[in-house]
């Protein structure tokens, strides 16, 4: 294989692999947010919490996470939030209020973070990559010879996204629970993940909002992929 003739495979795939990575990035990002978390706290068949959170404490306390995960703040800023005695599912004996987190939620938060961190970072790299690529064939003679590469590239990854999205949605929905835990296990250490259903971790982020901010990405990731497909048959009639 000529030099020439490997520098355009490794274009092409470069770009079909950063299509559904980026896609599914910028969608979790939109996810982590403080307005996904109102939409569903408020909305109707989103599981009530059985341990004394009402609508407002959810919305009140289930922000901070959130702010963490994409803040510089340290985990000691997490652990100075109380809740009032009456918030607290086993309050300490006689004292006025409790910690929001325990240490174990501590600890798990803080690996959210590093790996949501270094997903991201890795996103931005990537992103300004494919960016790069686009720019030093713009024009010129470039352009001529790469056009075809960088086309093809953005067409695979757009039918990649929508072949993983599929297979993924079938996986799921025929055996949710393994597949949760599979990933879980995946990015965490064994049993550093599972917590009562009385932590806080659990009263705020329930297990449907797993399910809904997946089905939220497949449909985000999905939508993106057949515009961009839509763009490049318009592109080709042109």
């Amino acid at each position: 294989m000529t030099s020439g003739r490997l520098i355009r495979q490794v274009l092409r795939w470069f770009i079909a692999l950063a299509v559904p990575f980026l896609l599914v990035m910028a969608s979790l990002r939109l996810l982590l947010s403080y307005e996904f978390l109102r939409i569903e706290y408020v909305r109707p068949g989103f599981p009530a919490d059985d341990y004394g959170f009402t609508t407002a404490d959810r919305l009140q306390y289930g922000m901070h996470a959130i702010g963490f995960l994409f803040s510089a703040a340290g985990v000691e800023d997490l652990a100075r939030i109380r809740l009032p005695e009456d918030k607290c599912w086993q309050p300490a004996g006689g004292a006025p209020d409790c910690a929001l987190f325990n240490a174990r939620e501590l600890i798990h938060l803080e690996d959210v973070k590093s790996i949501l961190g270094s997903s991201f970072s890795l996103a931005i790299i990537w992103l300004f990559s494919a960016i790069l690529c686009l720019l030093v064939t713009a024009n010129g003679q470039l352009a001529v010879i790469y056009r075809t590469e960088i086309l093809t590239g953005l067409r695979r990854g757009a039918h990649l996204t929508l072949a993983m999205i599929l297979a993924l949605t079938v996986l799921a929905a025929a055996i949710w629970n393994r597949a949760f835990d599979a990933f879980h296990e995946l990015f965490f250490a064994t049993s550093t993940w599972r917590f009562p259903f009385s932590d806080s971790l659990i009263r705020l982020y329930p297990e449907q909002l797993f399910v809904d901010a997946a089905f939220a990405i497949a449909v985000f990731s999905a939508a993106s992929a057949l515009l961009i497909l839509g763009a490049l048959r318009l592109w080709e009639r042109r």
